[in-house]
């Protein structure tokens, strides 16, 4: 994910980028119990969303 500056953030972008960082953090959990599809789901919706997000934002 580019860097983002959270404080330009519009409050839907900012729940966004929260979202983002929750399947993150979900991703990471799936990978510690061995979870991998999961934790490929969970990235790839990260990846979708930030990918939206950097595009607004630009």
């Amino acid at each position: 994910m580019l860097s983002i500056d959270r404080l330009k953030l519009t409050a839907d972008q900012w729940e966004t980028y929260q979202t983002i960082n929750s399947f993150l953090t979900q991703a990471k959990e799936a990978l510690t119990t061995k979870d991998f599809q999961q934790a490929i789901n969970l990235a790839q919706k990260a990846h979708v969303l930030s990918d939206e997000l950097s595009n607004v934002v630009r």
